[in-house]
């Protein structure tokens, strides 16, 4: 029975009927071995247990005397997203949320590796538009290596990006996209395919944007409690034998996409000043006494195709949003 009352995830919505459940029906019917359903009673046990409460940043917020708390991961979803679901009682499949659960075990066991600093909670408190703001993040390992910190963070998935070979213009140095009319130049325009113009390089994997993003979210948060890492783990020796500066001398960062074929492994840039950019952009949007806009951005729009708030966003909305909007704009 679905419950209105209530805010944020309630319950599962059924693998089988797509009735709206509460955590406990779910798991009392995968029990008694629903016919159809793909998920086991264990797997349902340990997602339901698994999940944060949305209230987690806020309640660090309180306690270091902060109004308002956000996780870097919260910063980096949809901001109308994250507003909705505090608005609005929601539901998830459980096939949805899956991967979650499996994640975790990949962390639980690559956390165990000792020769570095391993899910470290950090926190940052601030104030920004008259509000004082919590920033939380945990990353997955943080190094202290010869010339600075370096961050890893880890992301289970079935898709990870690969490197492929991409056409360039041998005019322009820009990488080449593929228009009405064929291979097409940025500045020079459409290209004959087998002009000699047109060289082909291989580009390795690319972190993708919003991991990248929280890498450098990440950074700030090292930077801002850097005398505390040191002190905690006994790095004073390291910090004066490499002549490194603690809370400002960093090597870089990666992602390390982990799927069952291979492990593949993005460098990330770190920019302090785009970081800074983000955060306060995010948080503007998010501290904002109205409803923040629709995802225009193309590179985004997948997101709502996985949005569990999705209904009430195009009522609101009063029209269609994700990947139909985009269409009927153009």
């Amino acid at each position: 029975m679905r419950d209105t009352t209530a805010v944020g995830l309630v319950g599962f919505l059924c693998e089988v009927t797509e009735e709206a459940v509460t955590f406990k029906e779910c798991l009392a019917c995968a029990q008694r071995g629903a016919p159809g359903c793909p998920m086991v009673p264990a797997i349902i046990h340990d997602i339901a247990s698994s999940i944060r409460s949305p209230e987690y940043a806020n309640e660090l917020g309180k306690q270091a005397g902060a109004e308002v708390g956000f996780s870097a991961t919260e910063l980096l979803g949809c901001p109308r997203q994250y507003r909705l679901k505090k608005q609005h009682p929601y539901w998830e499949k459980p096939s949805g949320m899956y991967r979650m659960t499996f994640g975790s075990g990949y962390h639980a066991a690559l956390s165990r590796y000792s020769a570095g600093i391993a899910e470290e909670t950090l926190t940052w408190k601030f104030k920004l538009l008259g509000k004082s703001v919590l920033l939380v993040g945990t990353p997955d390992l943080i190094e202290l290596r010869t010339d600075g910190w370096y961050i890893t963070d880890y992301k289970v998935t079935g898709n990870p990006p690969f490197g492929k070979k991409v056409p360039i213009c041998n005019h322009c140095d820009l990488e080449m996209y593929k228009g009405d009319d064929g291979l097409t130049c940025p500045n020079c325009g459409p290209l004959n395919p087998r002009s000699s113009a047109i060289s082909r390089v291989y580009r390795p994997p690319q972190a993708r944007s919003s991991h990248a993003e929280q890498v450098n979210l990440y950074a700030l948060l090292i930077e801002k409690n850097a005398a505390h890492l040191v002190a905690k783990y006994n790095l004073e020796e390291t910090i004066a034998k490499n002549n490194l500066i603690p809370a400002g001398s960093f090597s870089g960062g990666q992602i390390a996409y982990l799927s069952q074929k291979a492990v593949v492994r993005c460098d990330v840039q770190l920019d302090r000043a785009e970081s800074m950019a983000l955060l306060k952009q995010r948080l503007s949007a998010l501290l904002s006494d109205t409803l923040p806009p629709i995802l225009d951005d193309a590179d985004e729009l997948w997101r709502c195709d996985f949005c569990a708030v999705r209904a009430h966003c195009e009522q609101l909305h009063g029209a269609p949003v994700g990947k139909p909007t985009k269409e009927i704009s153009e």
